[in-house]
């Protein structure tokens, strides 16, 4: 049995990945998760082995926090959901070798190269994928529009649009702005396993950057990219990538080195990329027919669901 401790309990994705792990794996993984709320706040409680309570990830105690777990609860495995966690968890940090567990987070380098946005920048024209140029101070046009973002940031959150030299802080960047709708935003969830499968789906709707209504669209359009991305840089199991059109063109701008709030859209059309996922965890081969999509789905869409915690 596979203790998986999941961090951002409270979030979407560790709903998701606690429902596919009861569903399917429940003689196999036990999954506890932590979060700032008390456990009866958490809606994974319903599905999760256990809740803990723990203090922001920007607590200066919250790695002490999360060592004293895995000690006390004998955790095998972390899937860190944080952007601030990226370095925290990586699968060759100095926390994880000292702990003695493993990690679904990328190496230390991978994280460099991919979850700041600027080095993610760097590193997608070093290999030639196209992608939202960054700019430096000094190339500003002061009557141009840009895109205020954070280097290591999920959603939209702390994004804007800002004209000229506005002053951000050095962990934001200057992207250049491109005038995309949502329907003009695609997500690929990545199984990067034994083999390589994507799935691709339009926004055609989102709420707080997490897309709430989707529709399948053709991979082979992305998969070169893809391809070509983890052919030469080393990603982790599970992953997605984001892709906008810019005046023709299809841009990467954002690489989520991990499972997303979104992916429960991908599953429930049929792209199993968390129970492929799991599986890996606890030492099981994932099926290719984990991965055949409803070729007759028009759209998946995400609706609410109440829960009531005693």
């Amino acid at each position: 049995m596979k203790r998986i401790l999941v961090t951002a309990g409270g979030t979407a994705t560790a709903w998701h990945i606690s429902n596919i792990a009861k569903e399917y794996f429940k003689d196999d993984i036990e999954i506890q998760v932590c979060d700032t709320n008390d456990s009866y706040l958490v809606p994974a409680i319903v599905s999760a082995s256990k809740v803990h309570k723990v203090p922001p990830v920007v607590s200066d105690d919250y790695t002490e926090h999360i060592s004293r777990l895995i000690k006390e609860e004998h955790i095998d495995h972390i899937v860190p959901l944080i952007p601030q966690e990226a370095y925290l968890f990586a699968k060759d940090s100095d926390f994880v070798k000292q702990t003695g567990i493993t990690s679904s987070a990328a190496s230390l380098d991978t994280t460099k190269k991919l979850a700041d946005k600027l080095y993610m920048y760097k590193t997608l024209t070093s290999v030639g994928i196209p992608t939202p140029r960054v700019y430096n101070l000094d190339e500003i046009d002061p009557n141009e529009l840009y895109l205020r973002k954070p280097r290591l940031g999920f959603g939209s959150l702390g994004v804007s649009v800002i004209k000229g030299a506005e002053s951000i802080p050095d962990d934001c960047i200057y992207q250049e702005y491109c005038k995309s709708d949502d329907y003009d935003e695609i997500t690929v969830e990545v199984s990067n396993l034994d083999e390589l499968r994507i799935f691709s789906r339009r926004r055609i709707a989102t709420k707080a950057g997490v897309c709430v209504k989707a529709e399948p669209v053709d991979n082979s359009i992305f998969y070169p990219f893809i391809e070509k991305l983890v052919k030469n840089v080393e990603c982790p199991t599970a992953f997605n990538v984001q892709f906008l059109r810019h005046k023709g063109e299809w841009l990467m701008f954002d690489c989520n080195l991990r499972l997303g709030a979104g992916t429960g859209l991908s599953t429930a059309i049929g792209f199993q990329l968390t129970r492929a996922f799991l599986a890996d965890i606890a030492g099981i081969k994932p099926d290719a027919s984990w991965f055949e999509v409803n070729n007759k789905a028009k759209a998946v869409l995400r609706v609410y669901q109440e829960i009531v915690v005693q």
